[in-house]
């Protein structure tokens, strides 16, 4: 592969756009030594919309792209996310009985120790009986009264906790599509035909109009189709089916329930009978659908399903069926190629890392950029650390499921059954049968999920450890009742400062009125 003077785009979408963006601002900072970029895409294929939920990490991304955050409310529907909750998921209960929450704010350390183990501390002793998510996050506070993660006078990207987002990702498609080509990349709107290949790789993507373009570098974002990974160089898919058993997605926006709904800051994930479903709420509508194994569950059966839950709310527009493909490419980076998105790889979406896998991608690129000489090296460490990453993320997504106590349905026996397990997820939970999760349990260097986000899973679904944790003998109750009192005030303090999800939104909304995309663009 020859260093990086060009690179095409194939395929538009999140994927498309993000990476087009993202390489034009980080490969293009030398006037005398240009990149061109090039993205061409068909107009006659859509964006795949199920991924309107993010992790914290996108934050950083829009800030270094230069986009207002106000923008996002406005043009992408935004909202934002405080974390996960989980309903019906232990034993098949209600919200009343049978929920958790996956928020983003890691424990705090407090006389020694993480309010984890003050938690633990005083509930092995029979002293406490509340969840942590109650007693040890200041997130769940504010998901539970539907206020926002950041505070009306917060900046740009920034507030007193970490936070993602919920948005259109077809519109947040369109906003970095407005970027990149203000900032030179150019546009091609043509259906590609094939891909010509050599030694070397790709030589060029041939399109319906008879162009052959060309570059140094092609990035794949053509979807599960891998136009230039599979059809064309051949990389072949390593598929997780036999850890994870949904393969199917409904997704149907709806109305909200009235003119001023109080906005929900956090996904809601519901176990059903053979998968689980989301419920989003972005500015004007929510997005709904259900994740389920075709196996277990028809087409037809999974529509009702989902248009059950959706009440006296208008459906506004037709159910949309998605086929899912669970699994990545053996090889994300061969020869001159890089794949993107579902090109790549995919993880169910249940922790919103569709995505932030694609951050990963492209900032682990730059990383191993080629130059002049070989790159044999960096390849094969690239893809090892991207091939990782797909198994560290299906890992934790198995963990969900297989804690589970539900056996009331075909889906739930298999889905926890112990084949689903990897050794590596064996390992870490027999380790944390004896003891809570800590970072150095987590051995890969790059993990997108900590060990407090493990423990938020674990203490949600009364995985905890067998004997309880040692530290106990060595901790007065007194010094954890102490710690979990001081956490208490501070989540009133938070409740009491922070607005509504939906009055911030307003608030965003208006701002953006002022702050025009072409003012992040000098950046």
């Amino acid at each position: 592969m020859n260093p990086c003077k060009s690179v095409l785009v194939v395929g538009g979408g999140t994927a498309g756009w993000l990476a087009a963006a993202y390489l034009q601002r980080t490969l293009g900072g030398d006037p005398a030594r240009p990149v061109r970029i090039d993205l061409v895409e068909s107009p006659e294929i859509g964006t795949i919309g199920v991924g309107e939920a993010t992790v914290p990490t996108l934050r950083q991304m829009m800030s270094l792209l230069g986009i207002p955050e106000p923008l996002l409310f406005a043009r992408a529907e935004a909202t934002l996310k405080n974390g996960v909750r989980f309903v019906g998921w232990r034993q098949g209960g209600d919200a009343a009985s049978d929920r958790y929450d996956h928020p983003f704010d890691p424990p705090l350390t407090l006389d020694g120790y993480s309010t984890m183990v003050h938690w633990l501390n005083l509930k092995q002793r029979g002293l406490l009986h509340a969840p942590y998510g109650d007693c040890g996050s200041v997130q769940t506070a504010l998901m539970d009264a539907g206020l926002s993660p950041k505070l009306m006078n917060s900046p740009n990207y920034e507030a007193p906790l970490p936070y993602g987002y919920h948005l259109d990702a077809t519109l947040l498609a369109g906003v970095l599509r407005e970027v990149a080509v203000s900032r030179g990349v150019h546009h091609h709107a043509a259906r590609v035909l094939r891909a010509h290949t050599g030694d070397e790789g790709i030589t060029g993507v041939e399109l319906a109009d008879g162009r052959v373009l060309k570059a140094d570098l092609y990035v794949d974002c053509t979807g599960f189709a891998g136009l230039l990974i599979d059809q064309a160089l051949g990389v072949p898919w390593v598929p997780y089916d036999e850890h994870l058993l949904c393969d199917r997605a409904v997704a149907c926006p709806v109305a909200h329930g009235d003119a001023n709904p109080a906005l929900r800051p956090y996904t809601t994930a519901t176990a059903q009978a053979a998968g689980w479903r989301w419920e989003i709420d972005l500015q004007s509508r929510s997005g709904t659908g259900y994740v389920y194994a075709s196996r277990h569950c028809s087409d037809d059966e999974a529509v009702a399903t989902l248009q059950r839950s959706h009440g006296a709310r208008q459906a506004l527009a037709e159910p949309r069926l998605l086929r899912m493909k669970i699994g990545r490419r053996a090889r994300s980076w061969e020869k001159n190629c890089l794949a993107l998105g579902l090109a790549s790889g995919f993880i169910e979406p249940l922790e919103s890392t569709g995505i932030y896998l694609i951050e990963f991608a492209l900032q682990q690129f730059l990383d191993y950029l080629p130059g002049d000489g070989p790159h044999a090296a960096s390849q094969a460490r690239y893809n090892a650390q991207v091939g990782d990453l797909y198994a560290e993320l299906r890992d934790f997504i198995v963990m969900h499921y297989v804690l589970s106590m539900r056996r009331d349905t075909p889906f739930w026996r298999e889905a926890t059954a112990p084949e689903r397990i990897s050794p590596a997820l064996a390992d870490l939970l027999a380790l944390w049968d004896e003891k809570l999760p800590h970072a150095t349990d987590i051995n890969r260097r790059m993990s997108l999920f900590g060990a407090n986000n493990w423990f938020f899973i674990l203490a949600g679904m009364n995985r905890l450890p067998r004997h309880g944790i040692a530290q106990a003998r060595h901790l007065a109750p007194a010094t954890s009742d102490r710690v979990l009192k001081h956490v208490a005030r501070i989540r009133a303090a938070a409740l009491a400062q922070s607005p509504s999800m939906a009055d911030y939104a307003r608030k965003q909304r208006a701002a953006a009125a002022s702050v025009p995309l072409a003012a992040g663009l000098a950046t």
